[in-house]
């Protein structure tokens, strides 16, 4: 049964959420006279927050990462290991330089991105992206750098405890708060 209360009244202890959510996933572990056998479970957190608290004057400007995890179940113990498998792909583009950096540049091209829902008269942005490995991100609310390992990030009891980062990126527009974006897995025992 779902219960609905009111967003002030969620303490998470953590500043500048502007949403979260949770699920947990059951992994299928093997077929046994037919019937699949309930494998180990993680859950996953996903969570958004103001990357600063001073509005974004610079220019338009993202950042980004994506952490790989080699999944390994043990039978006998009935848990899942999540091994890191390196810093992940990761992307710079336009003067983010005061919030994130790649940790290893590989190259640069260029990039677009226009839409015209909002009318004919929309802006559209154009620019240099930089293409690496790892990322290095200064802002709240959970700085980090991959390139010390794995990132693990206690988010609290509410929100599960210790979860490993899996993929992050921030956004920042002109006139507008940077929104940091940030999706978290653990494994449930």
């Amino acid at each position: 049964m779902a219960n609905c209360n009111v967003v002030s009244k969620l303490a998470l202890g953590i500043d500048g959420i502007i949403s979260v959510s949770t699920s947990c996933s059951v992994e299928t572990a093997a077929s046994c006279g037919g019937q699949p056998l309930e494998g180990p479970a993680t859950h996953s957190v996903s969570i958004s927050g103001y990357a600063s608290t001073s509005m974004w004057t610079i220019g338009p400007a993202k950042a980004g990462v994506n952490i790989s995890f080699i999944r390994k179940y043990d039978c006998i113990s009935d848990e899942i290991y999540l091994i890191f498998a390196g810093q992940g792909q990761s992307y710079t583009s336009g003067p983010i330089s005061s919030l994130a950096s790649v940790n290893v540049a590989f190259s640069s091209s260029s990039y677009l991105s226009a839409s015209s829902s909002s009318g004919p008269m929309s802006l559209y942005t154009s620019g240099s992206q930089t293409s690496g490995y790892g990322l290095n991100y200064s802002g709240t609310p959970f700085s980090f750098d991959t390139s010390g390992g794995a990132v693990k990030i206690n988010l609290g009891g509410l929100l599960g405890g210790s979860h490993y980062l899996q993929s992050f990126s921030v956004d920042a527009q002109c006139g507008q708060l940077p929104i940091a974006t940030y999706s978290f897995i653990a494994p449930m025992k």
